[in-house]
């Protein structure tokens, strides 16, 4: 079991290095502004950006420093480089504007509720909560079901010590 999901972690980090390296990036939605299409808490998965910014498609763009720095949402409009965008849920287009050179990536793949999970495991708590709980369900296993059973080797009888045949037995 152990090397079966030792297996699994190296698989799904050996994804994650390869899409990284080919610039993908994951994003957590934090606000409503994206409703019906992109929930808060949904993890977004970014594509580098190919070609030009077409209006209606919606891009991930950088508009201030740090972590949380990336804003999702659709292109309202383009006038000769400046990008004008708008949350699907929002009345009027954002206030400001980017340029295509802050443009990050546009959304590959959604995934609902999972930025609920990676915002818990960003807190020390988390991490602590997890590790807890994984020792917590090694050690109730040991304990309720034994360790693993090992099969005894066939005990060998040495030669001398074996019972013989009567010779009327045999057929």
């Amino acid at each position: 079991m152990v090397a079966v999901l030792t297996l699994v972690g190296l698989g799904a980090f050996t994804v994650a290095a390869v899409a990284w390296s080919q610039g993908y990036r994951v994003y957590i939605i934090h606000t409503g502004s994206m409703l019906p299409d992109l929930r808060p808490g949904s993890v977004v998965v970014d594509r580098p950006l190919s070609g030009a910014v077409r209006v209606g498609e919606i891009i991930s763009y950088r508009f201030r420093a740090g972590p949380d720095g990336v804003l999702t949402h659709r292109v309202y409009s383009d006038r000769a480089g400046v990008i004008v965008t708008k949350g699907d849920a929002n009345s009027t287009p954002d206030p400001w504007t980017t340029r295509r050179g802050a443009v990050v990536g546009t959304p590959d793949a959604v995934v609902p509720r999972l930025g609920y999970l990676l915002e818990y495991l960003k807190q020390p708590a988390g991490v602590a909560s997890v590790v807890t709980l994984v020792a917590t369900v090694g050690l109730l296993w040991t304990l309720l079901l034994g360790p693993p059973a090992v099969a005894a080797p066939p005990r060998r009888v040495p030669a001398h010590r074996r019972r013989k045949r009567p010779l009327h037995a045999m057929s």
